[in-house]
Order: structure tokens, then sequence, then C-alpha cells
């Protein structure tokens, strides 16, 4: 009777153990359903579950959680368990991500993975502090200005009205003290926007654009890469804390396939797009050698006020002394 007793107990204890392991992670994501980023996060939900036998499942809430700083509202509530996440969402975690979206200031896919390898570290703590873990990166593309008029220089910029992330404070605030025209929205709101009049200029990666067809509203792009869209998929401490060892493991791992395959992909979708929408009425407005030069440089002397204002000190100073050391090997 007593070895009964026992064994009803551990059976207690143990069944909401295996239940909690076998309910699914709700992550969240803006991505478009059936995008690349959407399918690739699906991509690695199922082969999470077969690696883990099922032990580890996720449900890919794509454009069903509301925008980036909801979820990251619903991680800390841990009702959402994990998430797909860009800037400004990860700036509002901590200003260290920042440094991510800087203006021109990469010139390649090899040297932002190599800057972002070395901050690594310190966006890994900035999340753990929030209670969040570090999976992985994401790449969205190369952000680039489609606007309603051709624009080549930086006054030419400065004429047009800049959709703006709503919530962005700091980044609407850099923009008017350097005189632009900041319009914060809803990412939601940016075809009303266009179709209006009330935004006549965005920072988008091709392959975003050519899915929502922004660009018919605003149909040059200047053929100048602004910055990459990096990602972080996260998941929060509490659920990740539920996972065994290897799981994590596994988890990690897969997670970091996903990074390699979304840096190889898009890309090339990019590319892919910018065809396509030239086909659809899109101009691009090439700059010669010195006119790229001269607004990298206009550029450059603007940013360098992000400088312990939005950027903390210490991690701009990094990643400019990074980027600069791989520019000179």
């Amino acid at each position: 009777m007593r070895s009964l007793r026992i064994a009803v107990v551990v059976t207690v204890l143990v069944i909401p153990a295996v239940l909690f392991a076998q309910r699914p992670m709700s992550l969240g994501s803006i991505a478009p359903p059936n995008s690349l980023w959407d399918k690739a996060l699906k991509e690695m939900a199922a082969t999470l579950q077969i690696a883990t036998d099922r032990r580890v499942r996720l449900r890919i809430a794509s454009s069903s959680q509301g925008d980036e700083s909801t979820i990251v509202r619903r991680l800390k509530l841990n009702s959402t368990q994990a998430a797909l996440l860009s800037l400004p969402a990860l700036s509002e975690i901590d200003d260290a991500f920042s440094v991510l979206g800087m203006p021109f200031f990469f010139n390649s896919d090899a040297e932002a993975r190599h800057v972002l390898a070395t901050l690594e570290p310190t966006l890994k703590q900035a999340l753990a502090d929030q209670g969040m873990v570090l999976v992985g990166w994401g790449h969205t593309g190369w952000a680039y200005f489609f606007t309603a008029d051709p624009v080549r220089t930086l006054d030419d910029l400065r004429s047009t009205k800049i959709f703006t992330s709503a919530g962005d404070a700091a980044m609407v605030q850099w923009y008017k003290e350097n005189g632009f025209e900041p319009v914060p929205l809803a990412i939601t709101d940016v075809a009303m926007g266009l179709n209006t009049g009330l935004i006549t200029a965005y920072p988008l990666p091709p392959y975003a654009v050519m899915l929502v067809q922004y660009y018919r509203a605003a149909p040059y792009m200047l053929d100048v890469p602004l910055a990459p869209v990096i990602n972080a998929l996260v998941v929060t401490a509490k659920a990740w804390a539920g996972l065994s060892n290897e799981d994590q493991e596994v988890f990690q791992t897969i997670g970091e396939q996903i990074e390699d395959q979304l840096w190889e992909e898009v890309p090339r979708q990019d590319r892919e797009a910018i065809e396509v929408m030239r086909g659809r009425g899109l101009t691009t407005v090439v700059l010669d050698k010195a006119a790229t030069t001269k607004l990298r440089r206009n550029v450059d002397e603007l940013t360098a006020s992000m400088r312990g204002s939005m950027i903390p000190l210490d991690i701009y100073d990094l990643a400019l002394q990074t980027r600069n050391a791989y520019r000179g090997q």
C-alpha cells in the first residue's frame, strides 16, 4: 500500500512537468505571413520539434500579436515566450542595440556580422537583464530610402517627411535636431501615410517593400544601402529554464543555422525584388562615387552625435574600433 501511495505522488508531480514541456511556445513576429522570414521561422519550428522528439514546440504567431512594442510587453508578462525582434523594439529593451541601426555605418554583411560578433556578449547581457535569452540573430535585408520624389543629397532628404517608428522618441529627436522632418507612425499605418502624403519617404529593405507594395506611392529608391536590418531571436528566461540543457543546445544550434540561412538568402531576395519593382515602375536613383562619398561623409558627421546620447559611449566606441580594424585588415 505504501509503495502504491508513493507511485501516485510521483505521478502527480511528474505529469504537470511533462505537460509544461509539451505545451507549445508562442513566438511573436511582425513578419508578413508566407514571407521569407515567416517561412524561416516555421522551418525552424518544424526542425526543432523533430530534433527534440516534440519536447520543444513553437507556434509561430506572425502579424497577429500587434506591433513589436506589444510583443515586448507580452514577453515581459511571459504570455508570449519567444519573438523575432528588430529595431526599435530592441532599443526599447536597451539603448545599446541602437548601434546596429546607425545610417551608413556598415559597408557589407561581412563587416556587420564581424562587429555584431564582438558586441554580442554585451547585447546578450542586456537581454538577460530584461529576462530574455538570445538564441540567434536574423537578417531582414539592407534598408534603402524609398521616396515620393527623387532624392540625391542630404538636403533633398531633409525636404521629405520621413517615416519613423512610433514610440522611438530618441530617433524622432535626433532627426529633428539634424534638420529632418520625422513622422512617427505604427508600421501598419505606413500605407495610409504614403497615400495621404503624411509621409513621403521611408527606409525599408526592398524585399519587404515589394511584399507590401509601398513603392507604388513612393516610386524612387536611393541606391545607397542605409543599414542592415538585424533581428534578434529571443526566448523568455522562464521558458528557457523549462528546457533541458540538451534541448537548449539543440534550440541554439538550429537558431544559428537559420541565422546563416537568412544572411545568405535575404540579399538575393532583395536583389530580385529590386528588379521586379523596376519592371513595375520603380526608379532607382544612382549616385556617382563622388556624390556617394560626400553623402556618407555628411551622415557620418551627424551620426557622431548619437555617441553618448542615443548609444552608450562604450558600445559606440567598441563598434567603431571593431569596424575600423576590420576595414584595415
